[in-house]
C-alpha cells in the first residue's frame, strides 16, 4: 500500500491533501472555511478537530475509529538552506556531518583554512591547523559555538530543522537572520575575526526554500515535545492545519510568528531522493 502523505507546500495542497486522505470533499473544507472565524489568543493545541471533522461529512463514533480515517505516514518539512550547487545534488545533512563531509559550506570553509574534525567529545574546530580552544573566548557568539559543536562529551542541537508549512517560512523570527549565511559559520567567523569569510559566502551562494518528506515518527515539534507517539502527533498536525487553514483564509496569518518549528532525530540526515522540490530565495 502506497504511504499517505500530507502536503503543507500551500493552502490549496493542504486541501486537497486532506481531500485525499480522508475521503471528503474539497467543497466541505472550502465550506467549513467560508463559516469560520479567525483565531483570537487559542493554541493551536486547543483546537476541536472532531468539530472540523464531522464538518466535513466524516462520520466516526470515537477517537480509534477517527485515526483509521484521518491518518497518513509522512508530511512535507520546509527547510531554509544556503548552497553554492542546487540542493537536490546532494543528501540534507544534520550540522556535525554538513562541516565534516564534503558538502559546499566544508569545503568552502576548508579553503579559508577553517577545518573540523569528529572527536568523542564533539566536533573540534581548526584554523590554519590549530585546534580553536572556545574557552579563550567570552562572548554570545562564542558560547553558542561551543554549545551546538562540543560539551561534555555529548553532542547536542545537532539536527536538521525545519517548519509545517511552506508559506513564507523564511519570514520567520528564528531564521530570518541566517537567509544570508548558517549561523555556525557566523558564530564561528565572528570569534575569529574573519567577517570577510561571511561576506563572500553570501555573494557566492544562493538561499533555496525546499520541502522534503519525513515520516510522521521521526519529527518533533518546539513547544510539544510531550505529543511523542506517530498518532498523538498526527492529531497535533490536524490542529496545527485547521488554523493555519482559518487563520490564512481570512489573513490573519503571521509567517513571523505562527509556523510550527520541527525538528528531526539528533543526527539524523536526509536523503536527497526524499527532497520534494526547491526554489531560489530573493535575499
Amino acid at each position: 500500500m502506497d504511504k499517505k502523505v500530507l502536503y503543507t507546500t500551500s493552502f490549496e495542497d493542504i486541501i486537497e491533501s486532506i481531500s485525499n486522505i480522508c475521503g471528503c470533499s474539497e467543497k466541505a473544507i472550502h465550506n467549513f472555511l467560508k463559516q469560520s472565524r479567525p483565531y483570537r489568543n487559542t493554541a493551536e493545541s486547543d483546537i476541536n478537530i472532531h468539530r472540523f471533522f464531522r464538518s466535513l461529512g466524516i462520520e466516526f463514533t470515537g477517537n480509534n475509529e477517527l485515526f483509521e480515517v484521518i491518518k497518513f505516514d509522512s508530511c512535507v518539512v520546509s527547510h531554509l538552506t544556503t548552497r553554492i550547487n542546487p540542493p537536490n545534488e546532494s543528501d540534507i545533512y544534520c550540522l556535525i556531518d554538513t562541516l565534516v563531509k564534503p558538502t559546499d559550506i566544508s569545503k568552502f570553509l576548508a579553503s579559508k583554512s577553517i577545518t573540523f574534525k569528529k572527536e568523542k567529545q564533539g566536533l573540534n574546530v581548526y584554523y590554519n591547523g590549530e585546534l580553536v580552544d572556545w574557552n579563550n573566548f567570552n562572548c554570545s557568539s562564542s558560547y553558542r559555538a561551543r554549545k551546538r559543536l562540543r560539551t561534555q562529551g555529548k553532542y547536542i542541537d545537532n539536527c536538521i530543522n525545519g517548519f509545517l508549512f511552506n508559506h513564507l517560512f523564511w519570514e520567520d523570527s528564528n531564521v530570518e537572520h541566517i537567509k544570508y549565511c548558517p549561523e555556525i559559520v557566523i558564530d564561528i567567523c565572528d570569534e575569529l575575526k574573519r567577517r570577510d569569510i561571511i561576506s563572500e559566502w553570501e555573494k557566492i551562494s544562493t538561499t533555496y526554500a525546499l520541502g522534503f518528506i519525513m515520516d510522521v515518527g521521526d519529527i518533533t515539534f518546539d513547544e510539544y515535545t510531550r505529543f511523542k507517539t506517530t498518532k498523538s502527533k498526527i492529531y497535533l498536525i490536524y490542529k496545527f492545519i485547521v488554523y493555519f487553514l482559518v487563520q490564512i483564509y481570512h489573513n490573519e496569518w503571521s509567517a513571523r510568528l505562527d509556523n510550527p518549528i520541527i525538528r528531526l532525530k539528533d543526527n539524523k540526515s536526509v536523503s536527497k531522493e526524499n527532497i520534494f522540490g526547491y526554489y531560489k530565495i530573493d535575499r
